[in-house]
Parts: C-alpha cells; sequence; structure tokens
C-alpha cells in the first residue's frame, strides 16, 4: 500500500514502534483487565483500531489531513478513556509528542499547541480531578512531550541538512572533475589566428584538391591520393590537438560509454543505478553517442542535485526506427519543470539529431526523462541547391566536384566574397549557401547577415579552417545552422547539408559543447551590459513554438496525416511524430484534434505568412 522504501525514514519507523505499543497496550488492558472500562470491550477496541489507522493513512494520502485527524481522533478518544477510569489520563501524552514532531510551520505549531493544551484540560475534567494542581501537572506534562517532539524534529531537519550537504557535494566533485578536463588553453584563438592563412588553408586545400580529384584519377593512383589527403587530415588534426588540448574521445560502442558513466557515477554519489539494455544493439555515430552520454551525465545529477534520488533506473531501447534512453528516478519530483542551461543543452543536443527531449515528473513520486533520436534515414526526393561561397577558388571547385558526384545535390552558382555570395541569393534563391567566414570585400559574418534579413528561409553554413568557439557561436546568434571545419570528409558534409536542409542544425562533433558555452556567456555578459532580462528562447512565435512545429501544425490543420506530412516537408514519420508530441506539450492538449481546435481558434496558422 505505502513506498515505504521511498518515503519512510528511521525516525518514521520509531513513531511507528510508538503507535503499535500503544495499540498493543489497549489490547492487553481488554484481554486481561476488562473490568477497567465501562463500555463494550469490543467498542473500545474498534476506536483503538481507528485511531490507529486513520491518521497513517491520511498521513501516506493526504498529508494535510493528518494533524487535523491525529489531533481530533486521539484527543476524543483519550478524553473517552480517561472518563472510562482515571489511570488511562497518560494516553495522550504519546500523541502530544508526534504531533509537535509534524508541525512543520509556526503558525501550525502554535495552533496545535493550543489544542493540545485544551486536550489536556479535558482528560483531567473527564478524570474528576479537581484540585487545580492536578489540572497544572496535567497540562506541563503534555506541554513538556510537545517541546520534546519539537526538538526532535529540529534534531531530523538538522540531520537532514546534513545529509543533502554531502550528497550535494559529491556530486559537486563529480563535476568539477569534468570541467578540469573541459579546460581550454587561452592562446588557443592568437595561434589559430597566426595559423589561419599559412598551414591551415595549405592543408585544407589539398585536402579538398585531393577528395574532388580521386573520382577522376586511374584506380592505381586512388589509393596513393587518398594517403595524402590522409597525411594532410592527420597533419591539421595533429595542429588542432596541440591548440585545444582535446579531451579524451568516447568508446565506439554507446553501450561501453554509458555503463562506464553509470559506474563512475554510482561510486562516487552512492546512489544505486540500474543500467538495462532492450532490443539489438546497432552501432551508431559518434555524434549520437556524445549525445546520449551527456544527456545521461546531465540527468543523473539532477536527479541527485535537485531530485535527492537514492534509486534511479535507466532503460536503453533499440529498435529499427529509433533510439530511446529512459532514466527514472525515485526523487521527489516537481510541479513545474524549470527548463535551466542543462535541460536546454539537452534539447539542443537531440534537436541536432533531430530527436526530442520528454520530461514528466510528479511531486513526491519522481521524474522520468526521456530521450529519443531516429535512426531511419529520411527520404530525400529532390535536388539541394547549393551555393558555395569562399575566396580561394581551389576550395570552391573542388567543392563543387565533390558535391556533383553526389546524388541530391545540384551546385546552382559560386562566390569570391560575400557581396557576391547576396547577388547569387537574390538570382538563384538557393537552398543552402556553404560560405567561408573569413573573405574579402564582404566578410561571411555580415553576409550572413544580410542574407537571413532578406530571405530568412535560406539555409545557411559557415565554413572555416580552425574550431574558433567565438566566431561559431556568433554565427549561431546570427541565424546559422551549421558551422563546418574545411577538412570535413565529403561524407560528413553531404550529411550536415541534408541535416540542415531537413530543418536541423550541424555542428562539428568537437566544438558542439564548448560553442554551446560560449553563446550562454556572451548572453549573460550582454544582458549585464544591458542591465535587461533574459530574453524567452523562441519568444518569437506564441507558445514557444519553432518555425519546423508552426509549419506542422499548419499541414496538421490542413488534414493532412503524419505520414503525408513527413514526405511533404522530406521527414521520417519518427521525426513528425516526436515534433508533434513537443507541439501538444506546448499548446496544453492531448491529441491532434484538440491542437487543430485550438490553431483554429487562435489563429496560430495565420502567424509569419504560415
Amino acid at each position: 500500500m505505502f513506498n515505504f522504501k521511498k518515503q519512510w525514514h528511521w525516525y518514521h519507523w520509531i513513531l511507528f514502534l510508538m503507535r503499535i505499543l500503544w495499540l498493543s497496550h489497549i489490547m492487553i488492558l481488554a484481554w486481561r483487565q476488562p473490568e477497567l472500562f465501562h463500555s463494550p470491550i469490543g467498542l473500545v477496541v474498534t476506536l483503538s483500531v481507528l485511531v490507529f489507522i486513520i491518521p497513517l493513512l491520511l498521513h501516506q494520502l493526504y498529508p494535510k489531513g493528518y494533524l487535523p485527524a491525529e489531533i481530533g481522533l486521539a484527543g476524543s478518544f483519550s478524553i473517552y478513556l480517561a472518563g472510562q477510569n482515571a489511570e488511562f489520563s497518560w494516553q495522550f501524552i504519546i500523541f502530544a509528542c508526534m504531533i509537535a514532531f509534524f508541525c512543520r510551520n509556526k503558525t501550525t505549531r502554535w495552533a496545535a499547541l493550543a489544542l493540545v493544551l485544551m486536550i489536556s484540560a479535558a482528560i483531567a475534567w473527564a478524570a474528576n480531578e479537581s484540585r487545580y494542581d492536578i489540572w497544572f501537572t496535567y497540562t506541563l506534562n503534555h506541554a513538556i512531550a510537545f517541546a520534546l517532539g519539537y526538538g526532535w524534529q529540529l534534531f531530523v531537519l538538522h540531520q537532514r541538512q546534513n545529509e543533502i550537504i554531502q550528497e550535494q557535494s559529491r556530486v559537486l566533485e563529480q563535476h568539477l572533475a569534468k570541467v578540469e578536463q573541459l579546460t581550454l588553453i587561452e592562446e588557443r584563438n592568437r595561434l589559430s589566428h597566426e595559423l589561419h592563412d599559412t598551414i591551415g588553408h595549405t592543408l585544407t586545400s589539398i585536402i579538398v584538391g585531393v577528395e574532388s580529384l580521386r573520382p577522376s584519377c586511374p584506380q592505381e593512383l586512388d589509393a596513393r591520393m587518398e594517403t595524402i589527403a590522409n597525411l594532410a587530415r592527420y597533419g591539421l588534426e595533429d595542429i588542432r590537438k596541440h591548440l585545444h588540448h582535446l579531451s579524451e574521445p568516447l568508446p565506439n560502442i554507446l553501450t561501453e560509454s554509458l555503463q562506464q558513466l553509470v559506474e563512475d557515477f554510482a561510486q562516487s554519489t552512492g546512489v544505486a543505478v540500474h543500467f538495462r539494455i532492450f532490443g539489438h544493439e546497432v552501432k551508431v555515430s559518434k555524434r549520437i553517442s556524445l549525445c546520449l552520454h551527456r544527456c545521461l551525465q546531465e540527468s543523473l545529477t539532477n536527479a541527485v542535485r535537485h531530485g535527492k534520488a537514492n534509486l534511479i533506473q535507466i532503460h536503453l531501447f533499440f529498435d529499427e526506427y529509433e533510439l530511446r534512453m529512459q532514466i527514472e528516478d525515485n526523487g521527489q519530483g516537481m510541479e513545474q519543470i524549470d527548463h535551466g542551461f542543462g535541460l536546454d543543452g539537452m534539447k539542443e543536443r537531440l534537436t541536432e539529431l533531430a530527436g526530442h527531449l520528454s520530461i514528466h515528473s510528479t511531486p513526491n513520486i519522481g521524474t522520468l526523462v526521456v530521450c529519443t533520436i531516429p535512426l531511419r534515414k529520411e527520404p530525400s526526393n529532390q535536388e539541394i541547391s547549393i551555393l558555395l561561397v569562399d575566396d580561394q577558388p581551389i576550395i570552391t571547385e573542388s567543392l563543387q566536384r565533390i558535391l556533383e558526384q553526389q546524388q541530391g545535390f545540384a551546385v546552382v552558382g559560386t562566390a569570391a566574397h560575400g557581396q557576391e555570395a547576396i547577388k547569387q541569393c537574390e538570382l538563384h534563391r538557393p537552398d543552402v549557401v556553404l560560405m567561408d567566414v573569413r573573405m574579402p570585400v564582404l566578410d561571411g559574418l555580415e553576409a550572413l547577415r544580410q542574407i537571413k534579413q532578406n530571405w530568412p528561409e535560406i539555409r545557411v553554413v559557415m565554413l572555416t579552417t580552425f574550431d574558433d568557439m567565438q566566431q561559431a557561436s556568433l554565427s549561431l546568434q546570427l541565424g546559422a545552422e551549421g558551422y563546418l571545419l574545411k577538412s570535413a570528409h565529403p561524407h560528413e558534409l553531404c550529411q550536415a547539408l541534408k541535416a540542415v536542409y531537413n530543418g536541423g542544425t550541424w555542428i562539428d562533433q568537437g566544438m558542439a559543447a564548448q560553442v554551446f558555452k560560449e553563446i550562454k556567456q556572451q548572453q549573460r555578459q550582454q544582458q549585464n551590459l544591458q542591465g535587461s532580462k533574459p530574453q524567452k528562447e523562441q519568444g518569437e512565435y506564441p507558445y514557444g513554438l519553432s518555425k519546423r512545429e508552426l509549419d506542422i501544425l499548419l499541414h496538421l490543420t490542413s488534414g493532412l496525416r503524419y505520414k503525408s506530412i513527413a514526405n511533404k516537408m522530406f521527414l521520417s514519420e519518427g521525426t513528425v511524430r516526436n515534433y508533434c508530441s513537443n507541439l501538444y506539450s506546448k499548446l496544453g492538449v492531448r491529441n491532434r484534434e484538440d491542437a487543430i481546435a485550438k490553431a483554429r481558434q487562435e489563429r496560430l496558422c495565420e502567424i509569419d505568412g504560415a
């Protein structure tokens, strides 16, 4: 009936034992000395059982009703027993101590004390005690019992606070260890800028040029061309390691990474964590592995730090269409989800992979976090038009050859600087612009700003030689949908362009976490300078809807089903369902029909030309 393991502590069991001893004493007297009672023994036994069990039930099912029930039932029964025989006049002392223990605020405490003293006087009156010193003795005894109960409450609260502080200290120590591993060297930006125009551009040009020439070279030279490209990549990667002191990579196998994280967390915090895998495990990309690793890390920390949980269950589900991770704890839960930096970071990581974050929390029950990432490839039924912008002709020519050799891409133009890129956008209206950051005449950042002002539907992916965090964060704030290194493998480049075209965001794996951190720091600095309050995310649309969610809502109101919407927007059906689930949650509705009715009633689909 009760979740004793979760909600009961040692002091609850002591109080429960006191109640059992009290009830046992009444039962023994009723059995061995029935002459002490003037009423039928069956009535006395029945009333004592009710006094024992009703407050106990209310304490579990309806805590607000416990104190009134305890005071009313125990007080009335104690007065009744005192009227039966004066020897029972001490019974209420036990209940006075328990009542004081559960008085959690000042107003309730003083009201309970007044009622306890009134009941003690009524007990003395029922016992036919006529002398005033006896009345004083009754009142004093019950007051002392009440004071002992209150003192016990203070002791327990002090002990629980110490336990919470110790738990938080363990979690903070674990976080400090992680933060130390992610520390960056201050000179990385200076070295990056000095090498950008020399070694970086040279190696990048070699990589892109060789990759573009490989399909047209004789087969006997293909292996040598690949060796040259790999040597250039290794050299560029070695430079990055010296500049950024990259952290150790995660294991290639997802389950090994998560299992190691769980074991380290359980050992450092002392919390019981159970990890189970369902379905046939499949190999996933490093981006998915890193995303779920960080999501699990944040969920475990929140469960202990905020939820005060002592048991966490993790379920990892593999199936044909999606990968789902559920983290359930037995913590204190919450009535309203507070989306802080940690949860926002989880949501951003999952959104980049067309995934979805769902959080369900109930006070005194616990919290369930569900992270879903689709695995099925999204269909592509038409070519994606690309505009290439770079001041180095070898880069644009090589990129054009690489993309033209892939299915689903069409290069509609090239440009050597930002001003020319704006003219090409006006002429061709490409789906995606692949643009360098540093260029003469008009650099990539200013060109990005103007493109987004004039044609917000055009998606822009910025290219650079080195992973400069400030440039990356500024690009994303200006509206860029992607940030890639020029040395990226052709397969990764194509995947990034497809993801951006389908509404996602793509950031180089080694930069994602640091870029989001840089964005948050810049926002805080700007808010401090302006003295303004933080702006709400996605405040452009009602209910915090994104542009993609608003488009899906329009299709729903048009009568399209999930499969038709997926085909129309070039998404998988599972991705559309994830978007709809998030959409229903933001609108505060339960299903598709309620969402359509609310959209038509509030005319949501007329916003922004939707």
